[in-house]
């Protein structure tokens, strides 16, 4: 055994010793062949690929809750890679030429039309007015806004003393007296607008609101039955988005903003975007689990894609055989052969030491008795 794997420094004796070294090629060949041609061979790889089933296997992994965070670090990582340079002119560009193409001769009028009636039919629409009511309550509380109604109002004032003598000077007294003035006037309108506002926004049925959603809905009947008057409204605002030369650069701040908010989502575990992600691939996951049509579809695919792929790079196991044992050193082949065999080599040896010794004592015994 020792000549199989070492050199054997006795003349004549020698050159047939060091048996694996000698003959380095022709055994890491002969492995790659074994491995490539009968052990992998695309019929093996294909009985066994007829076994396995990838819907069982992804289940089985995906069952798993800490794997399924782990995939969910993955998606997350890819679609922050894909957000990553959707602001880019390129994009922004590419969307303000699409839109433009697809409002240009569209019909926004009827379908438009319809859509306002039904939203307003179910009141779709309060929480625009909610919105709206509450800015205008937080906007007449501001000093500009009081500057502006003093401003109206003295203009107010002076536009009604021109109207006749006798108010200009029944003005001029109320005004010496400190009766009326232009701030008090302006503090009078917002005080009582601010109370109108208040109660429009705490009432839906509000005079004013359902007289705003008359007008509304009188619009939008416009709109569908192809009003000339309510149509051209919407004309002009389409005609508008599609000659704004500024559009792709609107739609720039639009993305960039929108990729500001979804790095921020993504970059937080506890974020809604990561609480929707999780949700979806949970039921997507359920939804697999039930669907056996598609599980078999996977299967399939997964088999005809493997095989192929086996069949079209077949010899690349051969390659990946020869080049993982040409990089091994002559002292590192022979002492992971020699690990595997090594053992049972003595054993055989033994054994015909055995075999050899009883052989010679019987054909011993066999010529004493003949004598």
């Amino acid at each position: 055994m020792t000549a199989l794997f070492r050199e054997v420094r006795i003349p004549l004796i020698r050159r047939h010793t060091n048996i694996v070294v000698k003959n380095r090629v022709r055994i890491i060949d002969g492995i790659a062949d074994m491995v490539q041609n009968r052990w992998l061979s695309p019929a093996v790889v294909e009985e066994h690929l007829g076994r396995f089933s990838a819907s069982r296997a992804l289940q089985e992994y995906l069952g798993d809750r800490l794997r399924r965070e782990k995939l969910l670090l993955v998606l997350r990582d890819l679609i922050g890679k894909i957000v990553e340079g959707m602001d880019g002119p390129e994009v922004a560009g590419f969307l303000s030429r699409t839109l433009k193409d697809q409002l240009e001769g569209i019909d926004l009028g009827t379908p438009l039309g319809r859509w306002m009636e039904q939203a307003i039919a179910r009141r779709d629409h309060d929480a625009v007015w909610d919105l709206l009511l509450e800015s205008l309550s937080r906007s007449l509380g501001d000093p500009d806004v009081e500057l502006l109604f003093r401003r109206f109002s003295r203009q107010a004032l002076d536009a009604y003393k021109e109207t006749g003598i006798h108010r200009k000077v029944a003005l001029h007294i109320a005004e010496a007296v400190d009766l009326l003035d232009d701030r008090a006037v302006a503090l009078a309108l917002l005080d009582n607008l601010s109370r109108f506002v208040r109660e429009a926004k705490a009432n839906p049925d509000h005079p004013v609101r359902r007289k705003l959603d008359e007008i509304l809905r009188e619009f939008a009947r416009g709109l569908s039955a192809g009003d000339p008057e309510a149509v051209s409204v919407v004309e002009t605002v389409r005609a508008r988005l599609v000659e704004n030369a500024d559009a792709a650069e609107v739609i720039r701040k639009i993305l960039g903003r929108f990729k500001a908010t979804i790095g921020d989502q993504l970059d937080r575990p506890d974020s809604d975007i990561t609480a929707l992600m999780r949700k979806f691939l949970h039921e997507r996951l359920a939804e697999f689990s039930r669907d056996h049509a598609a599980q078999e579809k996977l299967d399939m695919w997964v088999r005809e894609t493997a095989v192929d792929l086996v069949r079209k790079r077949h010899a690349y196991i051969g390659e990946m055989v020869r080049g993982s044992l040409a990089k091994l050193r002559d002292i590192d082949l022979v002492e992971q052969i020699e690990a595997k065999v090594g053992p049972d080599l003595q054993f055989i040896r033994l054994n015909g030491a055995i075999v050899g010794a009883l052989v010679g004592a019987f054909l011993a015994v066999l010529r004493l008795s003949l004598l």
